[in-house]
């Protein structure tokens, strides 16, 4: 049984990887012709290959619940295709045998896939910005997490860039026409507000001739700090932020009586691709088990991925709808995996 339990597992960790590689490699083909098709004159294609290339990690997650579903047809539904699963059912080995088996190999890539993601997040943030700090004259140096930015005669340094709209541990060195320092003023974070920075817990030196003026002040509102692009340029969009940098950032908005809904459906969300991800495996076992009369692997595997669109189409509309209508997050982030599990429960009722 044990040499059975890995040549199955391993089927179905081969299915899942291939189809996970084709639909990311489909999708990032159509990702590149877009960013090619908005191309200015002054960019180069190896840059907007290098910055695609960055986001499939991104795509390997997102993607992965429908390659759940899809690797598995295709692995297991071979084996129905030649009656291999016909001669292990003879042997004593049960259809539950096979759901735990194949959903113990899901579970093996969901968990390798994560921590790689999860990792992978700031060497890709640091990566797309040392590429794009070539490109722009705003950003003069970056160092692990910190940036220097030049805004006219102002040389500001970003302690952390949390997110578009919250910066930590802020220095800002001003100078005058001459080349000669003015103030220096720190902060220990700036939250944008209504298209307003305002600085927390803001410390001033201000030089002027032989004397040094200081100021203490708890707030204070700056209407421009920098170019607002620079941001774009060092955040990513939510579901694209690490399980940390999210956290972090939600606690903030929270703490501020600010609105992170946003923040929470991109949390909760991650956080339910592994089950959706293993419901989807779940629901293929039925199609799997479906008499061969009712069609063959390729009809199977035809309508796995008419299941696959469907299942991504309703998550993302779900999610959506969460920001729009103010709905629970985690209702929103889980309901998929409670209609996916629901769908499968029916579906082997149909099973013989």
């Amino acid at each position: 049984m044990k040499i059975l339990d890995i040549y199955l597992a391993r089927s179905v960790l081969t299915g899942v990887i291939v189809a996970l590689l084709i639909i990311c490699a489909i999708d990032w083909l159509g990702d590149l012709f877009y960013q090619v098709g908005r191309m200015n004159d002054g960019d180069k294609f190896s840059d907007v290959l290098v910055l695609t290339l960055l986001d499939i990690p991104h795509k390997l997650f997102e993607f992965l619940p429908s390659s759940m579903l899809i690797g598995t047809l295709f692995s297991l539904g071979q084996f129905a295709a030649s009656s291999e699963l016909v001669a292990v059912g003879a042997g004593g080995y049960s259809r539950l045998r096979v759901g735990v088996i194949s959903c113990i190999a899901g579970l093996l890539i969901t968990i390798v896939l994560s921590v790689v993601v999860e990792a992978y997040v700031p060497v890709s943030d640091k990566i797309s910005l040392a590429m794009q700090q070539n490109e722009r004259e705003d950003i003069l140096l970056t160092s692990d997490e910190s940036y220097w930015v030049r805004d006219q005669n102002r040389f500001i340094r970003i302690g952390r860039a949390v997110s578009q709209d919250l910066l930590n541990e802020l220095a800002i060195y001003s100078f005058n026409q001459s080349g000669e320092i003015e103030s220096i003023s720190e902060a220990e974070s700036a939250v944008r507000k209504q298209g307003v920075w305002q600085l927390n817990n803001y410390r001033s030196s201000r030089f002027e001739g032989n004397k040094v003026i200081a100021e203490m002040l708890e707030f204070q509102p700056v209407p421009k700090l920098f170019l607002s692009s620079f941001l774009q340029s060092v955040t990513s969009d939510p579901f694209k932020m690490s399980m940390q940098r999210l956290s972090e950032y939600i606690f903030y908005l929270e703490d501020n009586h600010l609105d992170a809904r946003e923040y929470r459906v991109a949390l909760f969300k991650r956080m339910a691709v592994p089950f959706v991800g293993l419901a989807m495996l779940l629901l293929a076992l039925p199609l799997v088990f479906r008499p061969r009369q009712l069609g063959g692997a390729g009809q199977r595997l035809m309508i796995g991925i008419v299941i696959a669109l469907l299942a991504h189409l309703i998550v993302e509309v779900i999610a959506n709808g969460a920001i729009v209508y103010q709905l629970s997050p985690v209702l929103v982030a889980f309901l998929p995996v409670v209609i996916i599990l629901a769908c499968s429960m029916v579906a082997f009722k149909f099973t013989r």
